[in-house]
């Protein structure tokens, strides 16, 4: 089964129905936030190596990145995938590791703290 498009209240219904999730484009912003949903959805990625897809994919521990997006190499790849599950939950379960460590709300909001507290110490001239 293939879904494609904008997908909101059925994501996690959508995610959890896929084998392996492919995505050969960074998206519009460039955040990879599909890679992301599918990692913390447990499915492993095969990603083409475009925009920030290598700093979300690890190749070979949370799925697996291709140099040229061709068809072919799309295919091979998919089917390696395919034909290895126990590989492929895995993978799976490493991106879901790797979706609630790296890239969490608290994370993230964290990071974006600390940004703020830096940038006003320095307007004010504190080291």
């Amino acid at each position: 089964m293939i879904f494609a498009g904008y997908r909101d209240a059925d994501l996690p219904a959508v995610l959890g129905a896929l084998d392996v999730f492919v995505l050969l484009g960074a998206g519009s912003d460039e955040s990879c936030r599909a890679a992301l949903e599918a990692m913390a959805a447990g499915r492993p990625v095969l990603a083409a190596r475009v925009g920030a897809l290598p700093d979300v994919v690890v190749h070979g521990e949370t799925g697996l990145l291709l140099d040229a997006p061709t068809p072919a190499a799309v295919a091979g790849r998919l089917a390696e995938l395919l034909s290895r599950p126990g590989e492929a939950r895995a993978m799976g379960e490493a991106g879901r590791r790797r979706a609630a460590d790296l890239f969490a709300s608290e994370r993230h909001a964290e990071e974006m703290e600390a940004v703020y507290v830096d940038t006003l110490a320095r307007l004010r001239g504190s080291p």
